[in-house]
């Protein structure tokens, strides 16, 4: 029996009319067995005029021909009455969704997190996206130390940018110490690593993290000296358990 969910977040008007006809669309189509609600309105991230983004779930066949086709994904404004406003969908099938379970990386499963079930004529649903969002721990503490080494490696860049004047390379490492900062803070509270779009973002909400977390990252971008980004990776690789000297031996 068809399961139909509303979603629990409260969505503006007009997304909701656009997502109604969405629905309406998707139950009619007999090769469609579900409908999520995804993308920045599911994550509660979205703007006024933000896109609908939608995941379709169809049947297995009707995947494998839109996959030969070249038609996973698509974009029209037909169900939207609002000024930019589009709907955004991608087609999957359960095969696909148990792929992501299985094997997905922490960006794929971000991808389904807060996602909600508006259609499900399978029942199937809850299950498999609970499988998709769980937190990957196998390994973590493995991972957590190799972000830390790579916070090394990239303070070690910083210095060859600033001995050689080179801003490309300056720019580069400051980058990537965000990058290996949020990844470090990401691993140890067990959340989902969501690429850049929503990275610092996702980070700034992590409960457990380094003091000023968020000014240290500002100050990073700004391009500061030398000590500065010393103390910031200090700060960051004792957050996660370790000491920075032994582990700069370790890996250096």
């Amino acid at each position: 029996m068809p399961v139909d969910l509303v979603p629990p977040l409260p969505l503006r008007d007009h997304h909701e009319r656009a997502l109604a006809r969405v629905r309406e669309r998707v139950a009619a189509d007999p090769s469609a067995i579900g409908l999520l609600l995804a993308g920045s309105i599911a994550h509660g991230f979205a703007s006024e005029y933000a896109d609908v983004d939608v995941l379709v779930i169809v049947t297995h066949d009707e995947y494998t021909r839109r996959a030969a086709a070249g038609r996973l994904a698509a974009a029209s404004a037909d169900d939207t009455d609002y000024p930019g406003g589009y709907v955004d969908a991608k087609y999957l099938d359960l095969e696909l969704l148990g792929d992501i379970a299985a094997r997905g990386s922490e960006p794929a499963r971000f991808a389904f997190q807060d996602a909600r079930i508006v259609l499900d004529d399978t029942g199937e649903l809850p299950t498999r996206l609970a499988a998709i969002v769980r937190y990957p721990s196998e390994g973590v503490d493995d991972r957590t130390e190799r972000f830390c080494a790579q916070l090394l490696a990239w303070r070690w860049y910083h210095t060859q940018a600033l001995d050689k004047q080179s801003r490309y390379l300056e720019l580069l490492s400051l980058q990537k110490l965000v990058l290996f900062t949020c990844r470090v803070v990401l691993a140890e509270n067990r959340m989902l690593y969501p690429f850049h779009k929503w990275m610092l973002r996702v980070t700034e909400s992590a409960a457990r993290r380094p003091d000023e977390l968020m000014a240290s990252i500002d100050e990073l971008l700004a391009g500061p000296e030398h000590e500065v980004v010393d103390r910031h990776v200090r700060t960051v690789i004792r957050f996660a358990g370790h000491d920075p000297d032994e582990l700069d031996r370790r890996w250096g």
